[in-house]
């Protein structure tokens, strides 16, 4: 295993560690209003929809990014092929 992903791991392990930890601190329900209907839910539930929603919104807009990455190194190979031709 390479240096940048042994540190990315530990890094990762950290994180989610402490998250386990804040979640578990918090178990207490908590009422949400959405309007029309309240719900109440324990705070760990709530704590990890969010995360879930949030992991699905990064890895949208990280999606679109790699996409225009790839168009992007696209045109820089068209345009270094041409000027060696």
């Amino acid at each position: 295993m390479g240096n940048g992903k042994r540190k990315n791991l530990i890094i990762g392990s950290i994180i989610t560690l402490i998250a386990v930890i804040f979640v578990v601190l918090n178990t207490s329900p908590v009422a949400i209003n959405f309007g029309f209907f309240k719900v109440k839910l324990p705070l760990i539930v709530i704590l990890v929809v969010m995360v879930i929603i949030g992991m699905i919104i990064a890895w949208f807009f990280g999606r679109d990014k790699k996409e225009k990455d790839k168009q992007h190194f696209g045109l820089i190979l068209n345009k270094n092929k041409k000027n060696q031709e």
